[in-house]
C-alpha cells in the first residue's frame, strides 16, 4: 500500500479551507439589503407625446434610477424560464409608480368624459406611441422580456414588452385582461362586449369574449389585427398577478403630472423620496443573528476538526511503506489469534475452533 505524498495532504487542507470559506464568507458579505437612493436627482426624466381623438398629448415623467435598477437586475433566466404563458411574472400591477401611471391615465381621460372603450383606447395609445425596439439590438439576448418599468425608460420594446406595459395599465384600470399570441407575436386582449373586430373566447364555451389589441405601432383600434395573422390561430395565456415580481426597494416618489394635450408642456414635479441608509456591512450582523453566529461557529470548528484529522490520518503508523508490496501465501496465509491455526487465504472462519479469523501474515 503506497503512503500519501505530500502534496495531497496540502491539496486537502487546501480544499477544506476553501470550501469553508465558501460556506462563512457569504454569510457576511452577502446578506440581502434594500436598495437606496441617496439624491433626489437620480431619475429618468422621459416624454411621451401621441395624439388621440384629435388631440396631442404630452407626459413628462420622473422614474426613479433605484427602481428602474431593481428590475433590471432580475436575471433573464427568470423572466424566461416559464415561456410566454410565464409572463405574469413581469406584469407589475402591485408596482406603486405603475399603478400610479394607471389612475392619470384614467382620471385625465375621465376629465374628457371618455367612456369604458376611451379609457382603454386612450391608454392603447400611449403604449403605441413607444419606438419598437428588437431585443437582439438593445439587449444581446434573443428574448429579453421587460417590466414596464424597464419598457418606459428604455423608450420602448418589441411586442411583449409593451403588451407586459398595456397589460399592467388596463389590469389596474380595472378591465379584464388576458395576453394573446398568434404565431411570433405577443398582443393583449381585453374583455368586452359587442365590439366590433377580432375577438376570442376564453375560456372556451364560456360567455368571456377578449377583443385583440396591438400594442406596437401607432393607429391599431381595439379589435383590429394585423393583417399577416388573419386567419391565424392564436394562444391565449391568462395573467396571474399572484405570481409577478415585487422588488425590495424603498419607497419611492409616484408621478405627480397627468397627461396634458396642447403645446404646453409643464416641467415635471417630483416629491421628495424616502431616503433611508444603506446597512453597512459589520461584526454587528452576526451580533444582531445568534442563529448566524452559532452556524458560523459551527463551520469554524468543523473546518479545524477535519484539517486535523486529515492530517493526522496522512501519518498513520499502520500505513506501509511506499516501496513495500505485501503479497499473501498461496496455501495457507491466515493464523487464527485465538488458537494460533494456520488457514487458507481466503479462509474467514478457523477451520480448528471455528471463530473469526482476524489477521493476515505477510511475508
Amino acid at each position: 500500500m503506497n503512503s500519501p505524498k505530500p502534496c495531497r495532504s496540502s491539496f486537502k487542507l487546501f480544499l477544506i479551507a476553501f470550501l469553508s470559506l465558501l460556506l462563512v464568507v457569504p454569510a457576511f458579505a452577502f446578506h440581502p439589503t434594500t436598495a437606496q437612493t441617496t439624491q433626489a436627482s437620480q431619475y429618468y426624466e422621459k416624454t411621451f407625446d401621441w395624439d388621440y381623438n384629435g388631440k396631442h398629448w404630452t407626459w413628462n415623467l420622473s422614474i426613479p434610477q433605484v427602481l428602474y435598477d431593481a428590475y433590471k437586475s432580475v436575471p433573464v433566466y427568470s423572466r424566461t424560464h416559464n415561456g410566454p404563458s410565464g409572463y405574469g411574472f413581469l406584469t407589475t400591477t402591485q408596482d406603486s409608480y405603475i399603478r400610479s401611471l394607471a389612475i392619470k391615465l384614467n382620471e385625465t381621460a375621465n376629465s374628457q368624459g371618455y367612456g369604458s372603450y376611451d379609457k382603454v383606447s386612450f391608454a392603447l395609445a400611449f403604449v403605441q406611441s413607444l419606438q419598437y425596439t428588437s431585443d437582439n439590438v438593445t439587449e444581446g439576448y434573443n428574448e429579453y422580456p421587460r417590466f414596464p418599468i424597464e419598457t418606459l425608460v428604455d423608450d420602448g420594446g418589441d411586442c411583449e414588452d409593451t403588451s407586459v406595459l398595456f397589460a399592467s395599465l388596463t389590469l389596474v384600470m380595472g378591465y379584464g385582461t388576458v395576453y394573446i399570441s398568434p404565431p411570433n407575436h405577443y398582443a393583449v386582449g381585453i374583455l368586452g362586449n359587442g365590439l366590433q373586430g377580432s375577438s376570442w373566447t376564453y375560456p372556451r364555451d364560456s360567455n368571456q369574449t377578449y377583443y385583440y389589441c396591438e400594442t406596437t405601432g401607432s393607429g391599431f383600434k381595439i379589435g383590429q389585427l394585423p393583417d399577416e395573422f388573419n386567419g391565424e390561430s392564436a394562444y391565449i395565456y391568462p395573467i396571474d398577478e399572484n405570481r409577478q415580481y415585487v422588488p425590495s426597494v424603498a419607497v419611492v416618489p409616484v408621478p405627480t403630472d397627468s397627461p396634458v394635450t396642447g403645446s404646453h408642456t409643464p416641467s415635471p414635479t417630483v416629491t421628495n423620496p424616502d431616503v433611508q441608509e444603506a446597512k453597512p456591512f459589520s461584526l454587528n450582523l452576526i451580533i444582531e443573528n445568534p442563529a448566524l453566529s452559532v452556524t458560523v461557529v459551527f463551520l469554524i470548528v468543523f473546518s479545524v476538526s477535519m484539517a486535523i484529522w486529515s492530517v493526522r490520518r496522512t501519518k498513520d503508523p499502520l500505513l506501509l511503506p511506499e516501496e513495500s508490496n505485501p503479497t499473501f501465501d498461496s496455501d495457507e496465509g491466515k493464523f487464527c489469534i485465538y488458537c494460533g491455526e494456520s488457514n487458507k487465504v481466503h479462509a474467514v472462519y478457523c477451520k480448528k475452533c471455528g471463530k473469526q479469523i482476524g489477521q493476515v501474515r505477510f511475508r
